[in-house]
């Protein structure tokens, strides 16, 4: 009896399945039988992957503020469109170029199989999904925010040329800088344990 209720008591209190444990548990059983740099490989190439995604999503949620500010402020509809197409203008070579390497360094790498980067990929877009899907997005349509929009996508469209710049980079080279950051950050942690010790002393 007792083995039975505590059984029914975990099957209540079991945390329900979604898309984002889902994927998590997969991917993380997955990486346990990767050796440690071909993880790191991974993460390099799914970040790579993210990024693109990230991008498509600004580009809809800015798509979808220009059509209802253009529909509630006439005078800033042709204004806000012609930013738009020229911020397509910039992004859109550059995400067609970062797709065709991210797909090239795949189909290059003999980490992991390709097969199984692109399971753990399906399984990553329906968490981002389902997460995605519980956030309402509404246009804010005032006249000031709209022009603030506007005003934004410059800053909008740098920002994401420099992440497009930055995952056009060689897998190799982005290894390097990784390394690089770690380093650093692992030399301002011994400095600022030296520095404690030294205070200590005194």
């Amino acid at each position: 009896m007792p083995s039975v209720a505590l059984a029914q008591e975990a099957k209540i209190t079991e945390a329900p399945s979604t898309p984002v444990t889902e994927w998590m548990k997969v991917e993380n059983a997955y990486l346990d039988t990767l050796p440690s740099g071909n993880k790191e490989l991974f993460f390099i190439l799914r970040n790579k992957y993210n990024v693109i995604r990230t991008i498509d999503v600004v580009h809809r949620d800015i798509e979808n503020a220009v059509t209802a500010c253009g529909q509630k402020n006439e005078a800033l509809k042709t204004p806000m469109k012609k930013r738009l197409k020229d911020w397509e203008e910039s992004i859109f070579p550059i995400l067609a170029e970062a797709d065709r390497l991210l797909e090239r360094e795949l189909n290059e790498q003999d980490a992991f199989h390709v097969s199984d980067y692109e399971h753990l990929m399906k399984l990553n877009d329906q968490a981002f999904k389902f997460s995605d899907a519980k956030i309402k997005k509404t246009p804010v349509t005032t006249a000031q925010a709209c022009k603030g929009l506007l005003d934004s996508m410059d800053r909008t469209e740098d920002k994401l040329v420099g992440l497009l710049q930055e995952i056009l980079l060689p897998q190799q080279v982005v290894r390097n800088r990784m390394d690089r950051a770690r380093k650093l950050r692992e030399k301002a942690k011994e400095s600022a344990a030296k520095e404690k010790t030294e205070k200590a002393a005194e």
